[in-house]
């Protein structure tokens, strides 16, 4: 006489390598043919866990909505995801490149789509919290929180394409622990005042720095670093003070191939036209200048105002590893310098304008924002000082005319 199947599923204990006691779940779907086909899954930490699962694996058959378990690994599928996403190249690059460092050779890259749980993804963001950079300097101190939910968020991207291909159930990072958005919320802004970017520039220029002049330009212009890496002498003005910001430089760098190097339209798709000062205007003539005397052709109007020592376009991470170089040794000679990042340049260029009293219109377009909210926003702090201004021009306005005065009269 044949044993009965047991369909209804079965939960039992297994010892994994490391001795440790986890739970699989067995139970039976029905194949095209009709066929009784036994399917297996592994890796739950409790029992609890298991008949959770397998509970939920068989409401799924009875309603015929059961997908079939995938053993394609985590690793396989993101690759085919990444062959398939539509964004931008630097975009992508930067996808590629954290998916690698943080994910690939982890447990979880190997594990198969079916098995990853929530509780999985848990203890490898506490994992990451604990000892995850890999950065050189740096390898095994903890991974900072902004970087662990941006993993998150790639994981469940993945994740979430490979249930709406079919392969499984349900995204188990929707339900994982990741730092919160407040906790990744970015460092609170930096800014120099008038006299600490004074103070810079001198040593930079006293030092001899090549880059000075790069220096200078961001902060009397706002721009972006792909901005400032795309600039041509064509873009310059010289005779009416105006800098063109047409381009933005593209780098895209991925593990083991030549970097591709692009000039696409900036962050807000438009140009815009930014004034400049006679002294960042006298500084660009100047270094032309000596380009046609001594090099005439890296002063033609395609070449790049600002590249490396040999000419050829800044890698951006080396460029911006040079900015830190500098205001890491300008910190040493001034211990009270603040050390920015290279981007707070622009947010100093833009507070400074603001705290001038310049109205936050002309700044929004100088920075090439695509509104005016958008600037408010960013640059609250600021603002606040033109409505302390305003309350005050207010209070003179409205306060009473002295004996044998005259009002404060707005014009």
């Amino acid at each position: 006489m044949a044993r009965r199947v047991n369909h209804e599923g079965t939960v039992s204990p297994y010892a994994t390598p490391s001795d440790e006691t986890r739970f699989r779940i067995a139970y039976w779907v029905v194949r095209p043919d009709g066929e009784f086909v036994r399917r297996f899954r592994r890796g739950f930490e409790t029992e609890r866990e298991a008949r959770e699962a397998l509970a939920e694996v068989q409401v799924d058959i009875r309603r015929g909505s059961h997908v079939e378990v995938t053993r394609e690994t985590l690793n396989v599928y993101a690759q085919k995801y990444f062959d398939g996403l539509r964004v931008r190249a630097t975009t992508l690059a930067g996808y590629r490149k954290h998916y690698r460092v943080h994910v690939e050779a982890s447990p979880l890259g190997r594990t198969p789509l079916s098995d990853i749980t929530k509780d999985q993804l848990n203890r490898y963001y506490r994992q990451l919290e604990r000892n995850g950079r890999k950065d050189r300097g740096h390898v095994g101190d903890p991974l900072g929180p902004a970087t662990v939910r941006h993993v998150h968020v790639l994981v469940s991207q993945v994740l979430q394409h490979a249930l709406e291909d079919g392969l499984i159930r349900l995204n188990p990072a929707k339900r994982a622990s990741p730092p919160t958005k407040i906790e990744a919320a970015p460092p609170e802004m930096m800014t120099w005042s008038a006299e600490d970017a004074r103070l810079f520039l001198e040593w930079s220029e006293s030092t001899g720095d090549y880059l000075w002049l790069a220096w200078l330009t961001l902060l009397g212009t706002g721009m972006r670093r792909g901005e400032i890496l795309g600039l041509r002498w064509k873009d310059v003005d010289l005779e009416n003070n105006v800098i063109t910001i047409a381009r933005a430089m593209s780098y895209v760098k991925e593990a083991g191939k030549k970097p591709i190097i692009d000039f696409r339209q900036t962050k807000s798709g438009r140009v815009r036209n930014v004034d400049i000062d006679t002294r960042l205007a006298e500084a660009l003539r100047t270094k032309r200048d000596l380009l046609r005397a001594v090099e005439p052709e890296l002063a033609r109007g395609e070449q790049l105002i600002f590249c490396n020592r040999y000419g050829r376009p800044h890698n951006p991470t080396q460029f911006s590893r040079q900015w830190r170089e500098r205001v890491n040794k300008a910190g040493d000679a001034h211990p009270d310098l603040d050390r920015l990042h290279l981007h707070e340049l622009r947010h100093t260029h833009a507070t400074l304008l603001l705290r001038a009293g310049v109205h936050p219109k002309i700044v929004s377009e100088q920075l090439g924002h695509a509104d005016i909210q958008t600037t408010l926003n960013t640059y609250s702090h600021a603002v606040r000082t033109l409505q302390r201004g305003a309350a005050d021009l207010v209070g003179q306005l409205l306060a009473p005319t002295p004996a044998g005065g005259t009002a404060l009269t707005a014009t």
